[in-house]
């Protein structure tokens, strides 16, 4: 009888053993997958900020980073949070982010966790207000002087967020920024099990509901340009009525769910300087 407890004890140690490498590998396989989502003392996109700046076009297009003014050409982007990089995030509506938690072994994110008190550390967030002074305008972005960085892979992965309100309401946009740039060698790799998607919301227990990307291109929001002249793009931004002043809250973030926000977007830098042109649309 002590022959056979010897032996089963002897089994029982082996099969706790097993059963703890088994879960070492497991939990050492998947930390590898999504060890980059969680960067603490590790670098990701780092960010120059820069002053923003408004073109007059053909009305009096002014901006300033307060309410009340005062308005000029030109003024000091000022950031809610003083973000040292910018860390993958996920949204749909720029009022609730999400960061990944955990990924299986394959890398594809399967828990994610809130991220609404994290935004002004892991993304650019500010707000800027606008003014049309002697007539109605249109508002679109002035490509000559917005810039949002040149590095391929950053302008791939990063998202441009704005909340806009004026007179006419409140509306949400959210811009990817191929348009800036070259973006056609940046890496991919799927990180999510569909492609085109955002977190909109989870459970629980971290589970994610995805729904359809809603960015979209930066280039028909462009102001055209013929000399010092500024032309109606595809798409306007805004319509301020003579002296309104609007808000305008944005978001630079890394967009989590992106196929090109993988490791090598890490260590990049980028630049923020907002830039703005006002079209006259004949309303007085």
């Amino acid at each position: 009888m002590r022959f056979v407890d010897s032996e089963v004890v002897k089994l029982k140690k082996q099969l706790k053993l097993t059963i703890f490498w088994i879960l070492f590998l497991i939990i050492a396989a998947v930390g590898t997958t999504y060890a980059w989502f969680t960067v603490t003392g590790m670098p990701s996109t780092n960010i120059t900020p820069m002053a923003g700046t408004v073109s007059e076009g053909d009305t009096n297009l002014l901006i300033s980073n307060s309410y009340g003014g005062p308005f000029d050409k030109t003024c000091e982007l000022v950031f809610s949070g003083n973000p040292g990089s910018l860390r993958p995030l996920s949204t749909a509506d720029l009022t609730h982010f999400y960061r990944s938690a955990a990924q299986n072994n394959e890398g594809i994110t399967v828990l994610y966790a809130n991220a609404d008190n994290r935004v002004d550390q892991d993304a650019l967030h500010g707000t800027v207000y606008l003014q049309c002074q002697n007539a109605s305008c249109d508002v679109y972005f002035n490509r000559d002087e917005l810039n949002l960085g040149s590095d391929a892979q950053a302008l791939a992965a990063m998202r441009l967020g704005m909340r806009i309100t004026s007179s006419a309401g409140t509306q949400t946009l959210i811009f990817r920024l191929d348009d800036m740039g070259a973006t056609g060698g940046a890496q991919s790799a799927r990180t999510i099990a569909s492609a085109g998607s955002v977190v909109a919301s989870i459970a629980g227990s971290g589970e994610p509901v995805y729904t359809s990307d809603p960015s979209q291109g930066i280039g028909g929001y462009m102001a055209q340009t013929n000399g010092n002249a500024y032309n109606p793009g595809s798409q306007k931004l805004m319509t301020l009525q003579a002296e309104e002043v609007a808000t305008v809250e944005y978001w630079l973030y890394l967009e989590g769910c992106d196929d090109q926000c993988i490791n090598p977007v890490q260590n990049r830098a980028s630049q923020l300087r907002l830039a703005f042109a006002g079209v006259d649309n004949g309303s007085r």
